[in-house]
Order: C-alpha cells, then structure tokens, then sequence
C-alpha cells in the first residue's frame, strides 16, 4: 500500500505509550488524512510509491496535534480583526487608537475594540470621549474580562436597554456610555447580533483558525452563542455560522453551544450543550462565588447567577437529553452548587461515563476534588492563567494582586493541578482565547516550570492535557490525541522536544508545521 505521506527522520512522541522519544527517528506514513502507520525508518521505503511525498523533517519532533479545550473562537477572531488596547492603560492611547481606526474606516462600519481593561483606565472613557474623536460611528469598547463596556452615543442608539441595572450616568443623569452588570450583558447582546455580520463572523473564524494553525492547534473546543439572561451574552448566530463554516476551517472544531436551551442544541444535533455557561463570575469583580468572604470586600462572597433549583432543572433536562453538560464554575462555592446538580442527576438518572465538564475549577477544595474523581466529572483548565508572581507571595507579605481578594491560605489552594491530576480526575488543557493568547506550549510550560508543587506536572503530564486528555473530554479519543494507526493525521512537527527541553524553555519551542488531516495547514515561513 503507498502512503499520500511520509514523515521520516523526526523524533515521535506518539502519547499511545511513555516514550519519551529518546529513541531511533521514527516515520509516519498517511493515507486519505489518517495514519496509516508509524514505523522505523528503514521499514518506511514499503509505504513510498510514485505518488508518495517523503518530507524529511530530521531533527525535528512530532507530537499530537494539539487540542484548545476552551476556546471563544468567533470572538477571539473578531478581535483579531478589529483594534486591540490589550495592556493598554492610559487613557490617551485608547482614545488614540480608536481615533487611527475611525480614519482607517468606511462610514458606517461599527466597530468593536478588544482587550481594555476597564479598571486599570488611569483615567476614565465615556461616551462623549468616544463621540469626539469618532463621529457618529457606533463603537464599543469591551472590557477584557467580558464584564463591562464602553459605548458611543450611535452604538447606544442600536440598543434597547431600559433601565436596566448597570447604566453609568454623568452629573446630569444621562447615560455616560459605561456600561456594566446586566446592561452590559444585553448591550454585547445586542451590538454582536446588530453590528457583526455573518460575513464579518465568518472572516473572524478563518482568522481564528489560522491563529490556531500557527501555535500548533489542530482541534478547538469552540464555546459558542448564548443567552443574554444574565449567564452569557455571545449571539445565537455564531453558532449557526461556525456551523456553516467547518468543513471549510483549516482546524477541526468541536462545537459547545452556551446555552441552556436544550432543545435547540438537539435540533442542531448536538452532542453537548455548554461551555462556559456562568454558574459564577470572576474574581476581579467580586463575582466568583466563594463558600467565605472576599478579604478585601466586608460580607462580599460573589454571584451565584443560577438559584440551586435552576440550576438542577437546567442539568437535569440536559443529562436526560444524553447531552454532555459543561459550565463555568471558578469560586468554591459555585463548583460546590455544579458538582451538587451533577450528583442529583446522576443518582436520579445514572449514566456511565457521561463526561460532564466543569470549567476553570479554579478554587476547589479537596472535598471537591475527591467528588469529581468519584463521579466521573471532568475539568476543563487553563494552565495560561497558572503565572508565576515575582516574587511569590509569602504569608506574612502585605496582601497583594490575588491574595488581597482570597487570603494567603485560599490563593494557596487555586489550580491545584498536581492533586487533581493524582486524584484521577480528567483534566484537559484550554488557553480561553479571547482574552487570553492560544497556545498549548504556553501552558505547558506555565505547568511543567511552576515553581509551586501544587501547580507543577511533568511536562509528559502537561502534553496530555493537550493532546490524549483534550481528545477523551470531547469522546474523541478514538480519532485524535494519539499517533496510531487509523486515527487522524493531526499532528505538530517542533524545533526540540518538550519532554526533554527545559521546562522553562517550552514557549519558545517553534511550531514548524501543523498537519491536519494529512494536510500542511501552517508552516513556519511560509503562508497555506
């Protein structure tokens, strides 16, 4: 039988058993996008006919493809397209930058600027600012934690916001264009489903996908639509286009619909509903529920935006669906309140292996993690969000960053990977693109260097999170996450080896191919 192709010289680590690939260079032969087979190199001449290509990639490494587990993928490619203010903290250089892209602009286009966060503003933004510098252009501006935005007085002309909770006013009592809580929620709603076209979403998830291809992503876990009730705010229709549009995406996407709609995700035929549905909020806006107290806000423990009887029906019509189910759950108080509505489903209705997801599972307690091993319940993390402060806060340090919200004792107990990881719980590795960048190696790296032992696993342990573990959480692992025959040709050609390169160097390791499906869909140096 002759192989479509062959890759022969490369160091192979196939995640299919515990080499570390130290070994003799292997060769991959592949057949109609599959792997045909993975051989020595002097068994690969018995694959090559007239209408093989042979690729020597000699001195480099092939690994898995890798898969983002939690990606927001129209949205990380709508702000790829559109003006960035990520970092950006002074005033003058966000009205700046809005101002270049209103020139850049035909009349009448909205536009929709990423990255800003709010808070950090050493002055603030309002409506007026944006009107002065881009006339009757509808702008928003969104804050990078999806929590807050800022509008122009045309953007807010689109919007039907009542008197909705959450509408900043001036002295005067009109509407200053910042927006927050549910204005905010129904504000995004609005403008996506008004002011971004199908074709401009459509764009964005090519644009999102070749951001994917380089960093070595041959599946995303896309979290797509909503439901501006509070718990999300992303249009329905981004779902309905990146349905359209995967046949003809470069990366392979497994699709979560973010909402609690269960009939619309079977209509869709739909294996899974959710993604990162709110159970909770985030730390930063005192949002993330906690079982005690915020130690920076008296009495503050955060949001649960489900009431536990909610949340149960919503889980429970899901599951008896056969829907995997998969939320966002961070503080310890809202992962308690999902990991209890799983347990009431599965008693009511037992299911093996239903996988159902909690994402972030940022700040369980041990309780928690032993539950999750117990019951089948698997965690989707973002190792990007494991940083390493410098220095490392110590007990007695002033509160600071992190630890003024949550203490020392609690801050020590957020992404404990090593203890869930021991206790068997299946983890799998996202980036949470857009805000935060893709890129697996990022993670990995982030994991495998952590100075903090509660955060450190073996750079082998942190591949599969990316690799074997992100394609078993979507029941996939009988197609990817693995070099084995019959399964897809999906794989990352590197520089070095990131099981035996230096932790503290894996971020830096290039990409220089990515193959999906057989096919070369990123090559470094080179445009596809």
């Amino acid at each position: 039988m002759q192989a479509d192709l062959i890759l022969r010289g490369a160091t192979v680590v196939t995640m299919a058993t515990d080499e570390t690939g130290a070994g003799a260079p292997l060769a991959i032969a592949i057949l109609d996008g599959r792997i045909a087979a993975v051989v020595p190199e002097g068994e690969a001449q018995r694959w090559i006919g007239d209408a093989t290509r042979v690729v020597d990639v000699s001195g480099k490494t092939i690994v898995p493809g890798f898969i983002d587990s939690h990606v927001h993928f129209t949205q990380t490619g709508l702000g790829s397209l559109g003006p960035q203010v990520y970092d950006v903290t002074r005033r003058a250089q966000v009205l700046e930058t809005v101002a270049a892209a209103h020139a850049m602009m035909a009349d009448g286009e909205p536009m929709l600027v990423h990255g800003l966060a709010i808070a950090d503003l050493d002055a603030p933004i309002t409506m007026a600012d944006l009107d002065r510098i881009a006339p009757r252009r509808a702008v928003m501006i969104g804050d990078v934690g999806a929590h807050g935005c800022i509008v122009s007085s045309a953007a807010w002309a689109m919007l039907e916001l009542g008197a909705l909770d959450g509408i900043g006013r001036d002295a005067q009592g009109r509407p200053d264009g910042v927006l927050t809580a549910k204005a905010n929620t129904w504000a995004r709603y609005q403008y996506y489903n008004r002011a971004i076209s199908d074709a401009r979403r459509a764009q964005a998830l090519q644009r999102a996908s070749q951001m994917a291809a380089e960093v070595g992503i041959t599946t995303v876990h896309a979290l797509e639509g909503g439901s501006p009730d509070g718990r999300g705010w992303l249009p329905e229709r981004d779902v309905a286009v990146l349905l359209a549009e995967q046949a003809t995406l470069p990366v392979r996407t497994v699709v979560y619909f973010q909402s609690t709609d269960v009939q619309k995700a079977l209509d869709w035929q739909l294996p899974r509903i959710g993604g990162c549905i709110w159970v909770d909020g985030a730390y930063g806006e005192f949002t993330a529920a906690l079982l005690e107290p915020y130690c920076n806000c008296a009495g503050c423990t955060g949001s649960l935006y489900f009431s536990d009887d909610e949340l149960y029906a919503f889980v429970d019509r899901a599951h008896r669906a056969g829907l995997q189910i998969s939320m966002h759950a961070i503080g310890d108080a809202a992962i308690e309140q999902l990991l209890n509505a799983y347990e009431r489903a599965l008693t009511e209705t037992p299911r093996a292996d239903h996988r159902h997801r909690i994402e972030h599972f940022s700040l369980p307690t041990e309780a928690h993690i032993a539950r999750a091993a117990r019951l089948g319940v698997a965690v989707g993390m973002q190792p990007n969000f494991a940083m390493v402060p410098d220095p490392l806060p110590q007990p007695d340090d002033e509160p600071a960053g992190l630890v003024a919200y949550l203490g020392y004792e609690r801050y020590q107990r957020r992404h404990p990977y090593r203890r869930i990881v021991d206790a068997g719980v299946l983890v799998a590795g996202g980036s949470d693109a857009d805000p935060m960048p893709m890129g697996p190696l990022i993670g990995m790296q982030r994991l495998a260097a952590h100075p903090e032992a509660a955060r450190r696993l073996s750079a082998r342990e942190a591949l599969a999170l990316y690799t074997v573990n992100g394609a078993r959480i979507a029941f996939e692992e009988h197609l990817k996450g693995s070099i084995e025959p019959g399964k897809y040709a999906d794989l990352v050609v590197l520089a070095d080896n990131p099981l035996l390169a230096d932790p503290s160097t894996l971020a830096s390791i290039a990409v220089e191919q990515t193959i999906v499906n057989g096919r070369v869909v990123h090559a470094r140096g080179a445009d596809h």
